[in-house]
């Protein structure tokens, strides 16, 4: 993955609203939930996942903000789905609870002075991560997820 600035990624994680309004906004209820293929995620699946990892990630630039080279845990996305998926019943809920989490990370990066962003945690299993590299996981993570969710509705 190319290394973004961070103008750009902040650009690219505010389109990912746009996007996914515009898929979920416009998807039959039915094509929401339905699996392109035996245990693969459902849109509304990866939805309520997106949502999730925007939690996870608001904590972890929270705390490489605010503490010295931090720990970070993993999280296992599929325990977090098969636990959380299901409360989240209704994927415009899921995206609304996306879109809220989005926005403060969104105004947590816009307010970082330059050298804010070369601020480390240490991640159980990737090692060292600035701040900028989250952001720059945070793109890849909604770019591979659009994709998901663009071939869950695709008609067959």
């Amino acid at each position: 993955m190319a290394t973004l600035d961070p103008p750009s990624s902040l650009e690219r994680l505010a389109g990912t609203g746009r996007d996914l309004v515009a898929l979920l906004g416009t998807a039959r209820p039915g094509r929401l939930r339905r699996e392109p293929e035996p245990g693969a995620w459902s849109p509304a699946t990866v939805m309520s996942h997106m949502a999730d990892a925007e939690l996870v990630y608001s904590v972890r630039i929270r705390l490489a903000v605010t503490s010295d080279r931090p720990f970070l845990g993993s999280f296992d996305e599929n325990a977090w789905v098969r636990r959380f998926a299901e409360l989240d019943d209704d994927p415009k809920e899921s995206l609304s609870r996306w879109r809220a989490l989005r926005k403060a990370n969104l105004r947590v990066l816009e307010s970082l002075a330059p050298e804010e962003w070369s601020l480390v945690a240490l991640h159980e299993q990737r090692g060292e991560l600035s701040v900028a590299k989250m952001a720059e996981l945070l793109v890849d993570h909604d770019r591979q997820h659009l994709a998901q969710i663009r071939a869950g509705l695709a008609e067959d």
